[in-house]
């Protein structure tokens, strides 16, 4: 029925209303809904086997009459036969074709239908969302696998019979699909006025029973498809009621139904309101599409009745049916759009606002769908502003799906006219999504959309700019989203500047002689877009276009602030590497290297010209700025290149071919490489920030090549290079990239070997300058030295710290040779008042270094000295402690395989220890408050401390492992000491200061300090609440501010974690734990997490006797990722100092920690503060020690 009622128009509906009758009554829906099913259910059954089932059954009746009392033989006959019936037709199976194209018209459905197993499956789908028993409408709706269209026409067909009962049916199945069993009979629908009290009875009785899911928010897998049943009937139903013309001959229909559903819509029960919500926009759905279909017939019918108007002998008879036809479709239009705008105002005017989102989210969907389908109606300012209201929306997926639909409604090129106004007033609406709303998928969202309005000239230029500088936006996500609209904007600049300089055919002519397209030190036309490309993110890194994008001090209070640790990925390497695909010129790396190898100091010489070669030239010249901003788009787009080609090798479905011809390329682009590296170097190497990212990009080499293309000249050239750069550089960026680049070569099998005799050299240089400076002179009183000295020793022992992250620093205990030491004297000898030190090993000197930061009364230095000098014990901590660590890895080693440890040795180390920690308690007690040098003596103390107290477990792990025959040396015990009470009580102080200091900066109160405590010193507490609230208006100093914030907090939670350390290794005593934990929750989160793992060692202690060590490390190293991925938090912002001094050698010490978590003893579960310890079975050669942060956990 719905196929014949859909084919006629609602014109010819109108034209005679008995004809509609008769062809709603007739038999044509029971013969097609009969005609239809069976290819449903059937499937691929041919017409042949229906054959031979009829056959079959024509035998067994005649089987059956003349059947004996021994019929199990028979039916074994009879099934023989249907086996040679089925048999026949398959052997014949091409001849049957030709009738069926012409003849059976209704079988060739059942192919197509066949072929379509998705329609099939609809009616399980959606049976598996409600109950199996349902029955009337709404099984036949979700249930029983009808059309939707047929169920329609069969409503319409029991409307008629009875019309009260099929309008009830209609309320029973919107609160059957709310998960309501309560149903309403046909005295309720006689009495509309009655609705609101029965509606509200029955929502009583249902809310009554509790019932919290209902089918729409079903979890289950056929919600889904039971929403778009739900909405796709009422639909269908529509349509049908106006193709039989019901609709406009009983408009009290529509009428009844809208008072039900929208009563059900306003009520207060929630699956009640969602249901009949879906349920009433798909009848305006439906509405506007009978509404539109009118429109096109009318607009048909008056084109009609125009053209035949103009004839010359005009049929005014037709010409009069044709405008009465009209009439009648106005007047059908009118009826429509009333309808339409009761329920918009009844339902969605009130539900587009809905306090549950997901009815927020079908009204944004429908009203988008209501003005592509109808716009005539929709498409106006009256019901565009409801879009712009809901970008308000405090529910995320809310917004998300409002920009998706504008998104919808921007691309139809016809309607932006329409759009330019909603445009001009929601516009810096959208754009402050995309640039400041919390959700990463809104931004993302927001971006696309501003996009689309870029593409069709409604972004002004400020928002143009807002939303380019997302490029450098912290989400991967919205990177990539604004990855179009960045790409866009360059090749709007680059085509400007092509015209600007004549036009793309004469700068074609102007280049044309450079045939040589392997030739990238010539100019071409990409290096103009590269140019407008890092032109442009320099631009918008505007902001803080003066501070590096690594390490920075902030200069004002002279003292070192961090912004972000060295080797972090610049915000222009990101961005760079999410436009790789959207630009490309980035691709092709060999362009950007010849662009960055090209001298632009010719260009200058030649001067200005007219010629467009010249002028592409001058375009083209780069500011040392631009240089650094295109060295890292260089670095991203190699490392994005060598990351492909290793996947795509990797790529099972890739042949050996294909395989071979990836490995044949990577090969090829590291032997250039190998050779654009040390010109690239020569070029840039004398700017420290360009010269880290040419070393980075060393990184990105897989060295073993070299040895497979005997390309060793090349790789002895590189690896000179590199340690040329840290040589000749102090900035510790260079020397970081330089220190990361021998790591890696250390780190490769077949240059291992020419690595290690390198990094041997550059130990050589470094003490043998170490040796002249320190020769004759006095390091144990600040302020004897001039300025340029106490630069150079600093230089040169910030190097000793970062080589000996990857190499041993074995030379440090070496006394310098005869020669070296005269000339070390010999130097020395304008200052007569320094005692002669060249005979004794440099780690001496180190020692010394660090009495001179105790300040003395005598002392006075300048701002400037002071810094340096601070700058000089700062960088001997840092070695000293990468001294002890190589110590302790021998020790431990000797420990593991029970090898005797000479007693000079340990009395060396023992002895240099002592002093260490002397002359750490000497700075501790001289200064004062949260002084920085004061904390980072505190962290080397207890680092140091706990270091060395962790050999007793090597110890205990060895003696369970040592056999009768083993002889037992304990003189290594001498090395574990426990913090005594004079240390712990300084350790208390340093505490309470860094305690106060940050609480004072955030305004925290904390509890009263104890009466044994050291009283703060005002004069190192931040400055007042007046000075505060006086700056305000400096927005410098508050960012300044902030900055000193965050440091506040990451040094006292570095601290803490010592400290905690401590307690857990067995260095520190109760009391310290005690004192942690007086103000664990009223520093914040990051303190509270710190402290709290204080319980771990409680968590192993209550292990049981079997397994229990296990799962108490499991829980261990659990608690110990969640602590370093919430002090993460404050570490965005890291002490500089901090930082060199975590990026020690990381200490092998898998076994230790579990040996450790196993033991009974009082220092059971202790955590290692070293983050892994000594290993027995790791090689005790510094050079393959990993340069992971020694003090990260």
């Amino acid at each position: 029925m719905s196929a014949t009622l859909l084919a006629t128009t609602p014109a010819d509906i109108t034209s005679s209303a008995p004809r509609r009758k008769s062809g709603r009554v007739s038999k044509k829906p029971e013969r097609l809904v009969p005609a239809s099913s069976p290819p449903v259910n059937a499937k691929r059954k041919r017409s042949d086997e229906a054959d031979a089932g009829a056959d079959a059954d024509e035998l067994s009746e005649k089987e059956s009459s003349a059947a004996s009392s021994e019929g199990e033989p028979d039916e074994e006959e009879l099934r023989e036969q249907r086996r040679k019936k089925k048999a026949k037709p398959q052997t014949k199976k091409p001849a049957p074709k030709k009738p069926k194209t012409n003849g059976e018209t209704l079988n060739l459905a059942i192919r197509p239908a066949a072929a379509k197993p998705k329609k099939a499956r609809k009616a399980p789908v959606r049976k598996s969302a409600i109950a199996e028993d349902a029955d009337g409408l709404y099984g036949d709706v979700f249930a029983h696998g009808n059309k939707l269209e047929d169920v329609a026409a069969q409503w319409v067909q029991n409307f008629h019979n009875h019309e009260a009962r099929a309008v009830a049916d209609i309320v029973n199945f919107v609160l059957r699909a709310a998960g309501c069993n309560i149903m309403v009979d046909e005295d309720d629908i006689a009495d509309p006025d009655n609705c609101p009290s029965r509606m509200g009875d029955i929502q009583d009785e249902f809310q009554a029973q509790s019932i919290s899911e209902y089918p729409l928010i079903a979890k289950t897998r056929g919600a889904n498809a039971f929403k778009h049943a739900l909405y796709g009937f009422f639909v269908a139903l529509v349509q049908t009621l106006a193709q039989s013309g019901l609709m406009y001959e009983n408009t009290e229909l529509l009428e009844n139904i809208e008072v039900w559903i929208s009563t059900m819509s306003s009520a207060s029960n929630r699956p009640f309101r969602h249901t009949s919500t879906v349920a009433s926009l798909g009848i305006t759905s439906a509405l506007s599409s009978v509404a539109r279909d009118i429109v096109e017939n009318t607009a048909k019918k008056m084109r009609q009745s125009e053209s035949e108007a103009k004839k010359a002998r005009a049929n005014k008879a037709r010409v009069a049916a044709i405008n009465k036809e009209v009439e009648e479709l106005n007047q059908k239009l009118e009826l429509v759009d009333a309808s339409i705008t009761d329920w918009f105002d009844t339902v969605y005017v009130h539900r587009y606002r809905d306090v549950d989102p997901k009815v927020r989210v079908e009204c944004v969907e429908a009203l988008a769908e209501w003005i592509l389908i109808y716009p005539d109606k929709f498409f106006d300012g009256s019901h565009l502003r409801y879009l712009g209201w809901v970008l308000s929306d405090p529910h995320p997926p809310t917004r998300v799906e409002v920009l998706k639909q504008l998104q919808k409604l921007f691309r139809d090129k016809d309607k932006l006219a329409g759009l330019k106004t909603f445009t001009e007033r929601f516009r810096p609406r959208i754009v402050e999504m995309a640039t400041h709303d919390a959700e990463t998928n809104v931004r993302a969202a927001a971006v696309e959309l501003l996009d689309i309005l870029r593409e069709a000239g409604f972004l002004e230029p400020d928002d143009v700019d807002s939303v380019g500088r997302l490029v450098f936006d912290a989400e991967p996500k919205v990177r990539k989203a604004v990855v179009g609209f960045f790409a866009e904007t360059i090749n709007g600049v680059y085509e400007a500047e092509i015209e600007d300089m004549g036009g793309q055919e004469a700068l074609d002519e102007a280049l044309a002689g450079d045939d040589d397209e392997d030739e990238y030190s010539n100019p071409r036309l990409e290096w103009l877009k590269l140019k407008n490309l890092v032109a442009q993110l320099i631009a918008y890194d505007s902001e803080d276009a003066e501070l590096p994008t690594q390490i920075e001090r902030l200069a004002p209070s002279g003292s070192e602030l961090g912004l972000m640790a060295a080797g972090i990925e610049s915000r222009f390497f990101l961005a760079a590497q999410a436009l790789y695909d959207a630009i490309p010129e980035i691709r092709d790396w060999e362009v950007l290297a010849g662009y960055l190898l090209h001298d632009h100091s010719q260009t200058e010489q030649n001067g200005a010209g007219d010629d467009a070669e010249t002028m592409l030239k001058n375009n083209c010249k780069l500011n040392e700025r631009e240089e650094t901003v295109l060295l890292d788009t260089l670095n991203a787009a190699v490392k994005l290149r060598l990351q492909r080609l290793e996947e795509a090798s990797k790529d099972k479905k890739k042949t050996k071919a294909e395989k071979k011809a990836l490995d044949t390329e990577r090969d090829e682009i590291v032997k250039k490489l190998s050779i654009l590296i040390p010109q690239l170097l020569k070029k840039f190497g004398a700017l420290p920030e360009a010269a880290s990212l040419c070393l980075r990009l060393e990184r990105e080499l897989n060295l073993d090549i070299f040895q497979e293309l005997r390309q060793n000249a090349a790789l002895t050239a590189l690896i000179d290079d590199v340690n040329k750069q840290f040589l000749t550089h102090h900035n510790e960026n260079v020397l970081d990239e330089a220190v990361e680049s021998i790591l890696h070569a250390l780190t490769h099998d077949d240059t291992k070997e020419l690595a290690e005799s390198k990094v041997q050299g550059l130990w050589d240089d470094l003490i043998n300058t170490f040796n002249v400076l320190r020769g004759g002179r006095d390091f144990s009183k600040s302020g004897n030295l001039p300025g340029n000295i106490i630069n150079g020793v600093s230089n040169i022992v910030l190097k000793i710290s970062k080589l000996s992250k990857v190499s041993e620093p074995a030379v440090l205990d070496i006394i310098p040779s005869t020669a070296t030491a005269s000339r070390a004297k010999g130097k020395g000898k304008k200052d007569k008042n320094s005692q002669p030190e060249s005979t004794s090993p440099p780690i001496t000197s180190l020692l010394q270094i660090l009495d001179r930061g105790v300040p003395t009364a005598s002392s006075s230095q300048d701002a400037d000295s002071e810094i340096l000098e601070n700058a000089l014990v700062r960088h001997a901590m840092n070695a000293l402690l990468l001294y002890f660590v190589w110590k302790f890895r021998h020790v431990a080693s000797s420990i593991e395989t029970s090898t005797p440890i000479s007693d000079d040795d340990l009395t060396s180390i023992a002895d240099n220890r002592d002093q260490c920690l002397q002359a750490l308690m000497r700075i501790m007690e001289a200064r004062k408050g949260a002084d920085e040098l004061r904390l980072e003596a505190a962290y080397l103390l207890l680092d140091i401390y706990n270091l060395f107290f962790s050999l007793k477990t090597v110890g205990e792990k060895a003696k369970r492992r040592r056999t009768a025959d083993d002889e037992e040396n304990l003189d290594w015990e001498a090395l574990c000491q426990p913090i005594d009470a004079p240390t712990s009580k300084a350790l208390i102080g340093i505490l309470g200061a860094a305690e106060s200091a940050y609480a004072k900066r955030t305004k925290k109160h904390l509890e009263e300090p104890d009466v044994d405590e050291d009283p703060i010193d005002p004069d190192d507490e931040p400055e007042s609440s007046d000075d505060e609230e006086q700056d305000d208006a400096d927005e410098a100093r508050n960012e300044e501010r902030k900055l000193r914030t965050l440091l506040a907090e990451g040094r006292l939670c570095f601290l803490g974690s010592r400290m905690v350390n401590g307690v857990q290794v067995g260095t520190l005593d109760g009391e310290i734990k005690k004192r942690l934990e007086k103000n664990k929750t009223r520093l914040g989160n990051d303190w509270k997490e710190v402290v709290g793992h204080l319980d771990v060692a409680k968590t192993v202690k209550g292990r049981g006797k079997k397994g229990g060590a296990k799962v108490a490390l499991q829980k261990a190293r659990g608690l110990k990722e969640v602590e370093k991925e919430k002090r993460m938090k404050s570490k965005e912002i890291v002490i500089e100092d901090d930082d060199e001094e975590e990026e020690g050698v990381e200490v092998e010490s898998d076994e230790i920690e579990d040996e450790e978590m196993g033991d009974g003893d009082e220092h059971a579960g202790a955590e290692q503060v070293n983050g892994d310890g000594a290993s027995g079975d790791g090689d005790g050669d510094g050079r393959e020690a990993s340069p992971e942060s020694l003090l990260g956990d």
